[in-house]
């Protein structure tokens, strides 16, 4: 039975709707009283009556009634529609989306209906500090940060935190967010440069700080030789292995779009990678990968007990201590915070160290010695080598391989095994730039 006409009032959100880009989000409206509106006509629209966002008529969903940017987008909640109550999903909300909504119950020449606003945030994007090349005297840095919804206020800033001037290029997007490049040249051996945004009112602060110190060869040669004396044998582990990883001799991975025919074990992952058969929960270990030229990879360590059966992010909240290679040359650590790092020499071999009761991980570059990144945690649980080879274009893609640890002759003389190059042999030592990101960014 339904209240006599006038008796029921639509009730909807009371007050506005926030949600970010490219998330979900639900509007929930009711009867009051509680009402039967199976036979009822709901309707959310956007801004007036007639923009259909989503229609329920004659029992159904009328999903041609809809507005274009909307099909495909939402779904009506109807588990307590006999007591009038329901819920529109609308997915992957994008700037457009903000504005006025309402939803409005009918039944024969009744209506009432309920207005409010949905208001699109986005998380503006940590500032990214790339190293554009070297030039009148210093090294050019490139400062970048996106979805900004004013226009920010940019800032370098040395060591001290005082302003450093810069050149700065602010644009506003289609739907209102500004993006932002500032560029700046740093002298060598300066120490830290940091770049800053924040929104106008100077609330709170993003930015990023860069170290630019000397690279010293010999110093960083001996250290290497010294983590090398804990070298340890690793092999891969087949039955950890993603069915599209091909396992050789226990020591190299490669993905192959084909996957093989195996047996579903629980230790296996689901992500495209491989874990050793060893596992470390004391003491000091080193180990080799070769990479050689491939446009990705990922290795390092991670517990025994992560989810393998489902996707995680690489950090050590989930237990995952790793170097990442994406395609573009672009290194990353996520601990949990994006660490980018920009090796003066590409990646070919990769030196690691794992120092379990020092509480540190360290990744080298072995053909160029030299310290790329340190990680610090205080580890619980049990270690193992973690491998996630280039898992696309299969024509180009080589094995990442475990390769025997080198043992040089305390005499004998580096090079011998490192190729030379103009800029690392008879000229002044060159930086090794290390671009440090806050917790604020994205993964």
């Amino acid at each position: 039975m339904f209240p006599l006409t006038g008796q029921w009032q639509v009730a909807g959100p009371d007050k506005p709707v926030q949600t970010l880009v490219g998330e979900n989000t639900v509007f929930s409206c009711f009867l009051s009283p509680e009402t039967n509106a199976e036979t009822m006509e709901v309707r959310f629209f956007k801004d007036q009556f007639s923009d259909v966002v989503h229609l329920y008529r004659n029992g159904e969903d009328q999903a041609y009634m809809q507005m274009p940017a909307y099909r495909g987008r939402t779904v009506l909640v109807k588990d307590f529609i006999t007591n009038g109550h329901v819920s529109l999903e609308l997915r992957n909300i994008t700037f457009s989306d903000a504005g006025l909504y309402g939803c409005s119950f009918s039944f024969h020449t009744y209506h009432q209906d309920a207005i409010w606003e949905l208001q699109v945030l986005a998380l503006a994007s940590t500032p990214l500090i790339s190293i554009m090349g070297y030039g009148d005297g210093g090294i050019q840095l490139l400062c970048q940060s996106s979805v900004w919804l004013s226009q920010p206020i940019v800032k370098w800033k040395g060591p001290q935190g005082h302003g450093l001037s810069s050149d700065s290029k602010i644009t506003a997007g289609r739907h209102g967010p500004f993006d932002v490049e500032s560029s700046f040249i740093v002298q060598q051996n300066s120490g830290s440069v940091a770049c800053s945004i924040q929104p106008p009112d100077q609330s709170q602060e993003i930015q990023s700080r860069i170290w630019i110190r000397e690279w010293r060869k010999k110093h960083a040669e001996a250290e290497l030789k010294k983590h090398q004396k804990y070298a340890v044998e690793v092999t891969l582990d087949p039955d950890t292995a993603h069915p599209q990883l091909y396992i050789s001799d226990l020591k190299s991975v490669i993905f192959k779009e084909a996957p093989q025919d195996v047996s579903y074990t629980e230790k296996r992952f689901k992500r495209k990678c491989v874990v050793a058969s060893q596992g470390f929960q004391t003491g000091q270990h080193y180990w080799e990968v070769d990479v050689g030229h491939n446009e990705s990879w990922c290795l390092g360590v991670c517990r025994d007990n992560v989810h393998r059966k489902q996707y995680e992010t690489y950090s050590s909240k989930n237990g995952y201590w790793v170097l990442e290679l994406r395609k573009g040359h672009k290194y990353f650590i996520l601990d949990p915070d994006r660490v980018s790092v920009f090796p003066k020499n590409p990646l070919t071999k990769v030196g690691v160290f794992l120092d379990y009761e020092g509480g540190a991980i360290s990744f080298f570059n072995v053909n160029y010695p030299c310290l790329i990144y340190t990680l610090t945690h205080q580890f619980e649980g049990l270690l193992r080598p973690y491998i996630k080879p280039q898992s696309y274009n299969e024509k180009s893609g080589t094995p990442l391989a475990i390769c025997p640890v080198s043992q040089r002759s305390e005499k004998g003389s580096l090079s011998k095994d490192i190729p030379t190059s103009p800029d690392t042999d008879h000229q002044k030592p060159s930086p090794e730039v290390t671009a440090l990101l806050p917790s604020n960014s994205d993964h």
